[in-house]
């Protein structure tokens, strides 16, 4: 038999679970490709993502006119769910942000499927 305590918080597991989505990738390294939503048809540029935990470091390791070598962007993974996609956020509000990722002053957002990383 369940008690009313077990039952109150298998009641409340979906809402938890929604509520905090797990990071797209495992912890490593990934080859990404920046685009461009400005400019979409242009080649894509190369990029390797630092994923650790939740965390994620986006490098250039080849010389470009688009990015200088090192550091192109770090943030937090976040799950948007008004748009339904990841975000790099730096505050913990950017998950409720009015607008992400083109050419908004919202987060910037990553495709983890495509392995993408998207500015304007």
């Amino acid at each position: 038999m369940i008690g009313s305590r077990t039952l109150t918080l298998l009641c409340l597991l979906p809402l938890a679970v929604g509520a905090t989505e797990r990071p797209p990738l495992r912890d490593g390294e990934y080859a990404f490709r920046h685009r461009s939503v400005e400019h979409p048809n242009l080649p894509a540029h190369p990029l390797v993502a630092r994923i650790s935990g939740t965390r994620i470091v986006l490098v250039n390791r080849k010389p470009s006119s688009v990015f200088p070598l090192g550091g192109v962007a770090e943030g937090e993974l976040m799950w948007h769910a008004a748009s339904k996609q990841w975000i790099l956020g730096q505050d913990p509000v950017d998950r409720t942000a009015e607008e992400v990722g083109g050419c908004s002053d919202g987060p910037e957002v990553g495709d983890f499927r495509k392995r993408v990383y998207w500015t304007y």
